[in-house]
């Protein structure tokens, strides 16, 4: 029977192909969208929910007033005081992960290693599969290598006992561990015992803490903040999150943009599924009258709905086929963007689980709808209906594409604001070359370079603005006077030939120049003017910090040397000669050059030459403005 009812599903799919070939290819291509973008989401936050009490792990973060950054805080002794200063705090650990090459047997291999106390064991219930605790000993030379990795490594041989080398240095394993799922922020294939250093917020240190069960985190988060005895912690933040929400986690595509993309997925299969089930309900009405006639001639309702069912089933199935031809061949590209670990077989496995989902909705749906016109009588079928359904469906499809319409010019138009947008300062067809020489050299080869025809014009002794380089965080003392705390602005050095070169827009004043007193005078940007309560037009002559007595000279645009999407920070722009002997950032080894459209290849060929010709030995590197640029958008591009 079951083959009968194939036989009459393929053969009213192909008598109505095309409507056929529309549903399966639009549900495949909604079905792929939606699986994968929901299959990224869950991979992104199911990051450490393994560990026992993961609701209660969190990373200590601080903010850095030189960068201006918020990075995460560590040192070797931070969570011994931790543990005692906090109550709340059930339990610290301290690690430095990073990746780096071992040898073994004259061959090299890529590892994720990470140094601990051994704290980190229990926070995150590391299990001790065969050796000793030797490894915990810090300046033992001892290590502990995941099981996993050992097979890879060593093969079904014992790892205890074998050597290795990092860097020259030799290493015993003396511990084999179970290692973490795929899964985690501190995934590790070799465990080294934490190094006794001198404080030093450079190397990378992890703090991670369990507090305390019915501990108020609002509450310990403000402790932290008001806490300045021993460490800047400004803040903690759940492991769980961050992945996802990590500050200082650097993403080819952003959280919010991949949920997007699952919304989008989802329209998606919302229109298509409407589509789907208004081309098979208007099949179905042609067919009415065949279907009564079977039901005079004897056909059972069970085997009618059996028969329907089929030929429904065999399209939705088609769909999910395609949908896996359709992931195969987009799964090298999404795993570059996703960055995902996860392997083929679990892929297609969450990828069937949600659109099976949707295949049991849109079969729901579908017995409804056959439930429904089962109930009409043969004189019925053969009279015809007002066709209600298909109407209300068509308004929910326009309804859909519609919105889905909309909300794709307002991200075209957003795109191409970002590409387009105004930055306050110039930045296409500007680059900047890297020659590690000395500034001398750099200003004789500064003076080369303009000479070649295709370069408008260079510029020696400044950093360029993207990627910035030379900002630092500074702690405001005072305004007008009137003393203040927690203000904080960031600094740049900007000479005029520096506003020149990127076509700094003032707004009020005058710019910098050599006749200024490079101990004072300053310029400042717009937000800096909101961020000290002034106006525009007040700001010129204002001071600021009693230490130094900034004088404001002129107010600038907002630049947006970072990203369009983020606000533009308060900036205070420096005399170069303001420090170092009247040297200021002069001893910085780059050339900035604006060259002629279309002639960034052989403006590049020509440097490289000249650089060769000066300094034989010496590998410029090339950095250009736009490239930077596109940096911040490649989220919102992919």
């Amino acid at each position: 029977m079951i083959r009968h009812y194939l036989k009459v599903a393929f053969r009213n799919m192909w008598k109505y192909r095309s409507q056929t070939f529309i549903s399966i290819a639009g549900l495949a291509v909604g079905f792929a969208c939606f699986a994968m973008a929901t299959l990224w989401i869950r991979y992104e936050m199911t990051y450490d929910r393994f560990h026992k009490n993961a609701d209660r792990l969190y990373c200590l973060y601080r903010h850095n007033v030189f960068t201006g950054e918020t990075a995460r805080a560590g040192h070797y002794l931070l969570p011994g005081y931790i543990r005692t200063a906090f109550p709340e705090i059930a339990g610290a650990s301290s690690v430095i992960p990073w990746h780096t090459n071992i040898e073994y047997e004259g061959v090299e291999h890529s590892v994720d290693w990470i140094r601990i106390d051994s704290s980190f064991l229990t926070l995150f219930d590391i299990k001790i599969v065969e050796g000793s605790m030797d490894f915990l000993i810090p300046e033992s030379k001892n290590i502990a290598v995941t099981r996993e990795k050992a097979i890879r490594l060593f093969g079904n041989d014992s790892p205890v006992g074998k050597r290795i080398k990092v860097n020259g240095e030799e290493y015993t394993v003396c511990t084999a561990v179970a290692g973490l799922p795929k899964q985690s922020n501190y995934q590790f294939d070799f465990i080294e015992a934490m190094r006794q250093t001198k404080w030093n917020y450079g190397q990378g240190e992890h703090t991670i803490v369990e507090i305390a069960p019915n501990v108020n985190v609002d509450t310990l988060k403000r402790k932290f903040y008001e806490n300045k005895s021993y460490v800047a912690v400004t803040t903690i933040f759940p492991l769980t999150e961050i992945r996802y929400k990590g500050v200082d986690i650097k993403r080819e595509v952003k959280f919010q943009h991949i949920i997007l993309f699952a919304v989008a997925g989802s329209l998606l299969i919302l229109c298509t599924l409407f589509n789907y089930l208004t081309l098979f309900v208007s099949r179905f009405r042609i067919r009415q009258k065949e279907l009564a006639l079977r039901t005079v001639y004897g056909a059972s309702t069970r085997s009618l709905f059996a028969m329907l069912s089929v030929e429904f089933l065999v399209s939705l199935i088609a769909a999910l086929l395609l949908c896996a031809v359709l992931i195969q061949a987009v799964l090298p590209y999404f795993r570059t963007v996703s960055e995902t670990r996860l392997e083929l077989p679990a892929i297609y496995l969450e990828s069937a689980i949600y659109t099976g989902a949707i295949i049991v909705v849109a079969l729901t749906a579908f017995l409804l709808t056959l439930a429904v016109f089962k109930r009409r009588t043969l004189d019925a079928s053969i009279r015809g209906n007002k066709k209600m359904f298909r109407k209300m469906s068509i308004v929910v499809q326009l309804t859909v594409s519609i919105v889905f319409a909309f909300c794709t010019v307002i991200i075209l138009k957003q795109m191409y604001h970002l590409h387009n947008t105004d930055l306050g300062f110039a930045f296409k067809n500007r680059g900047s070359v890297y020659i590690p020489a000395d500034y001398e050299q750099v200003k004789v080869l500064n003076d080369k370079i303009r000479q070649i025809p295709e370069i408008e014009t260079s510029l020696s002794g400044y950093y360029p603005m993207l990627p910035i380089y030379a900002q630092y965080s500074y702690s405001v003392g005072s305004v007008e006077g009137v003393k203040k705390d927690n203000l904080n602005i960031q600094l740049i050095f900007m000479s005029e030939q520096f506003a020149e070169y990127y076509e700094f827009k003032l707004i009020a004043g005058e710019m910098l120049n050599e006749n200024d007193d490079p101990k004072r005078d300053v310029l400042i940007n717009e937000s800096a003017v909101k961020y000290f309560g002034w106006t525009v037009d007040e700001a010129v002559g204002k001071t600021f910090d009693a230490a130094d007595d900034h004088r404001v000279k002129g107010v600038i645009r907002n630049v947006y040397s970072f990203s369009p999407t983020i606000a533009a920070k308060q900036f205070c722009y420096l005399h170069p000669r303001r420090w170092e002997d009247g040297k200021g950032d002069d001893t910085n080894p780059f050339i900035l050059f604006k060259y002629a459209e279309g002639s960034r290849n052989v403006c590049m060929e020509k440097i490289r030459k000249t650089v060769a010709e000066e300094l034989p030995n010496v590998s410029p590197d090339f950095s250009y403005d736009e490239d930077e640029y596109n940096k911040f958008l490649k989220s919102e591009n992919t």
